[in-house]
């Protein structure tokens, strides 16, 4: 194996990988020190404001992040200007529009959910809203360009500035509340932007060439994939918006930490998600569909061979882990979390099935597959979280993706006869690699000085 063969993977997925890691581990030592600070039914209405805030990036990149990627990647260097100056335009558009939702439906949905607080912070984070524009234009405009070093700086100063001021405020002052939480959400929000502007500069075009046929084909293009990840959302938050409708915002927060934890085992397959469009996007222009095929099952089987080994762990030490992430007063949330960890290794094979069906032009099947799941994902979770409490929350889920895997599996192998014996092959083959490349790169590089 030649180390040229593996020089995009590992020249992408270093930074993109770093900034993966880099969200979680701040998102991890948030979860240390919070966990520590607030009471449990703050440190709910904290969970059910992220959720919120994922669901609102993940409803703006998915209407123009991956339609900016794919014709980026499709069309000539002339063309860019057009495409970048219609997604800065869809861009605020949606942006605003979501503003407008939030102000008039906040009020309602927080009392449904019980969590009457999160009114305000939600309130709060409009400001923030208004900058999410400017830095999520730059991130696309990066990963368009296959570009992922501005986006691992951006994303650490946005997480790392936000962390180090909860930090200081707790050693100055020793309490905190849900008000300057936001607060310092916010403010790392804008260090981010400027971070990520500086990098950005070099594909921004000073002219604006914004045509309607683009507007139009974005718009076109990104409907189903707003669709899908609108569902894919609904779909991995369920257990927790029915947690704070039947339980409490304080089961909300034992069931977040345990999703927190699970979310380091998804780092691989996030990481290549970003790096695999642009490149099967790039091979679905040429109809090079077995190059495809390849690339799922290979992506699909190095995340497992991370996955499966991290998943072990955590399933055989789940008191360990839990004392050490949020402290022995959320030690209840042990039998949860063996249950999260375990239903996440159906991720790798749905969320590439996404990036797969986005890159060949086939976004509505992607929709109705996640779509339909999502809707029987509500009604599976009510009855078992009615009939098991908290724990019934994370069986429910489970059940909701095994049922997606068996119908992506089936989709995949019926139209690029996607075969699970490959992907195990490519797990066993994921170490020898792996362990060669960095021998090619590193140590041999060494011997030799």
């Amino acid at each position: 194996m030649s180390e040229p063969k593996y020089t995009y993977w590992l020249k992408s997925g270093i930074y993109s990988g770093l900034q993966k890691v880099a969200v979680l581990l701040f998102g991890i030592c948030s979860v240390l020190v919070l966990t520590r600070s607030l009471t449990k039914s703050d440190m709910g209405v904290w969970n059910l404001f992220l959720v919120y805030t994922g669901i609102i990036e993940i409803i703006r990149q998915s209407l123009i992040k991956n339609a900016v990627i794919k014709y980026i990647n499709g069309n000539a260097v002339s063309e860019h200007p057009q495409i970048l100056s219609a997604a800065l335009y869809l861009n605020i558009a949606i942006t605003f529009i979501i503003g407008i939702l939030i102000s008039i439906f906040i009020y309602p949905v927080s009392t449904l959910l019980q969590a009457p607080a999160l009114t305000e912070v939600m309130y709060l984070f409009l400001p923030g809203l208004l900058l999410l524009i400017p830095f999520s234009h730059f991130e696309w405009t990066q990963n368009a360009n296959a570009d992922f070093r501005g986006i691992f700086w951006g994303y650490l100063s946005r997480q790392g500035i936000s962390f180090l001021l909860i930090v200081a405020h707790l050693l100055l002052i020793g309490h905190i509340t849900l008000t300057y939480l936001i607060c310092y959400f916010d403010a790392g929000l804008l260090c981010g932007t400027l971070v990520s502007a500086i990098f950005a500069r070099k594909f921004m075009h000073r002219q604006q060439k914004m045509q309607k046929e683009w507007l139009l084909k974005l718009w076109h293009f990104g409907k189903f994939v707003f669709g899908t990840n609108i569902s894919s959302s609904i779909f991995r938050n369920t257990d927790q918006f029915v947690i704070s409708s039947y339980l409490s915002t304080s089961a909300v927060a034992l069931y977040g930490v345990c999703l927190r934890i699970s979310n380091l085992v998804d780092v691989p397959s996030q990481v290549l998600g970003d790096i695999l469009f642009p490149r099967t996007a790039k091979m679905m222009e040429d109809g090079n569909l077995e190059k495809v095929k390849y690339y799922y099952e290979k992506a699909v089987g190095s995340i497992l061979a991370v996955a499966v080994p991290a998943t072990l762990a955590i399933m055989f030490l789940p008191k360990l882990v839990i004392t050490i992430i949020a402290g022995h007063n959320y030690l209840d949330a042990v039998p949860i979390l063996q249950v999260t960890i375990f239903y996440g290794l159906f991720l790798p094979f749905i969320k590439q099935f996404g990036t797969i069906m986005d890159s060949i032009g086939a976004p509505k099947t992607n929709f109705f597959v996640i779509t339909i799941t999502a809707v029987c994902n509500i009604f599976i979770c009510i009855y078992f979280t009615r009939h098991m409490g908290l724990v019934g929350a994370a069986y429910g889920t489970m059940t909701s993706y095994g049922i997606c895997f068996i119908i992506t599996q089936t989709i995949l192998y019926r139209k690029l006869n996607i075969n699970l014996l490959n992907v195990g092959k490519y797990l066993l083959r994921f170490y020898p690699e792996m362990l060669s490349v960095i021998e090619q790169r590193y140590f041999i590089k060494w011997k030799t000085r």
